[in-house]
């Protein structure tokens, strides 16, 4: 009763766009989903980890209008949240097993992935993982295809040297408070703000960029423990991604701090099929939308016909 009722009022709040909220049982809890728009699947992953579904909402609106599009609450995100929260429910082989959950009670036999950053990085996981599953990869700035100190170092020397000299003075001063466990929210706010000053184009846009990157909370939690099984683990797609033989395309973006992954990417992986968004940091989707849109449907159009 009581999750028919949080069902019922979630419904009033969600936006006219959503077609249809769904969620299936597992384990340790319930998985929620978005469906929009009627014909073949494609699966859409938002990036983080830990950041909401609905930060990739106007990319599954735009993809319903075609095609059957299925905007996934990750487990540890959202109303997907597992009992227990923990490194024995949050790791990427659990993400994995989801998103094979998420076809069978869909009754998808192959479908097309959508990811974004670390959400292209959980679609090439599952394609490595399930290939025969996946009709192709269309990834958006994805993050890192092996976890190693020298991309984690690249990353964030590509971040400082996009920020000038005082927000470089706010985000170390900041870092350090939060480090020590003496930062308030304010704090917590302006850091994020600044270091995100890194991840667009035009720095006059940062405020209603931000409220389309962060338009509902992301779990931090989430992401600190899938960060760490990442680590512990090894992550590493370049021994078993060549399992999947089929298309991926990646969209990225010139000014995109993170472009360098999608180069090593194209390394292990040369038949990578790419396309590029001028004028854009990490999220093309908000800042030339109208550009990534006419490239997303292009995409989506060969990705399709493929067998």
């Amino acid at each position: 009763m009581k999750r028919l009722l949080l069902l019922t009022m979630l419904l009033y709040c969600l936006p006219i766009h959503a077609q249809q909220l769904d969620s299936l049982k597992y384990p340790n809890g319930w998985l929620y989903y978005h469906v929009y728009g009627k014909g073949s699947p494609v699966i859409v992953l938002s990036g983080g980890p830990g950041n909401s579904c609905l930060q990739q909402e106007e990319v599954a609106i735009e993809l319903g209008k075609h095609y059957r599009a299925i905007l996934l609450e990750q487990r540890g995100t959202g109303l997907s949240i597992p009992v227990p929260f923990d490194s024995t429910t949050i790791n990427l082989k659990a993400a994995v097993e989801d998103i094979e959950r998420l076809l069978q009670k869909e009754g998808i036999r192959k479908t097309i992935i959508y990811g974004h950053s670390w959400g292209a990085m959980l679609a090439m996981s599952y394609a490595a993982a399930h290939p025969e599953k996946v009709r192709g990869l269309v990834l958006a700035n994805p993050g890192y295809y092996k976890f190693s100190a020298d991309f984690m170092t690249t990353h964030m020397n590509n971040l400082r040297g996009r920020l000038g000299v005082s927000d470089l003075a706010v985000m170390d001063s900041l870092g350090k408070k939060i480090e020590g466990g003496k930062a308030n929210g304010a704090d917590s706010a302006l850091y994020n703000r600044t270091v995100r000053l890194a991840y667009i184009y035009n720095k006059a846009d940062i405020d209603s960029l931000m409220a389309k990157i962060y338009v509902a909370k992301p779990n931090g939690r989430m992401q600190t423990l899938m960060v760490s099984d990442l680590q512990r683990i090894h992550f590493d797609l370049s021994k078993n991604l060549p399992q999947y033989k089929g298309p991926v395309t990646v969209i990225g973006s010139r000014q995109d701090p993170l472009a360098f992954y999608t180069y090593e990417l194209k390394i292990i992986r040369p038949d990578i099929v790419l396309h590029w968004i001028q004028a854009s940091g990490h999220f093309p989707m908000f800042e030339q939308q109208p550009a990534f849109f006419q490239v997303l449907e292009k995409v989506m159009t060969a990705s399709a016909t493929h067998p």
